[in-house]
């Protein structure tokens, strides 16, 4: 079974570079591709720390959409 659509999510990352909160901003239509997004940001590495000019920030809100 092939399953098409697009998914967006709000990522919260926090300045160790650790997610804080995922969330969908908008569903793609299938529950399985809407999971497997936000299983795909849990299970990713993220980057290193904020850099020094961005420690500032408690946290980043990033908004993407997986297609």
């Amino acid at each position: 079974r092939q399953l098409f659509g697009m998914v967006q999510l709000v990522v919260v990352i926090v300045s160790n570079s650790s997610v804080r909160k995922t969330s969908i901003g908008s569903r793609s239509g299938s529950r399985i591709l809407d999971q497997a997004a936000v299983r795909s940001v849990r299970h990713a590495s993220l980057l290193r720390a904020f850099p020094p000019e961005l420690r500032d920030n408690d946290e980043i809100h990033i908004i993407r959409t997986w297609r």
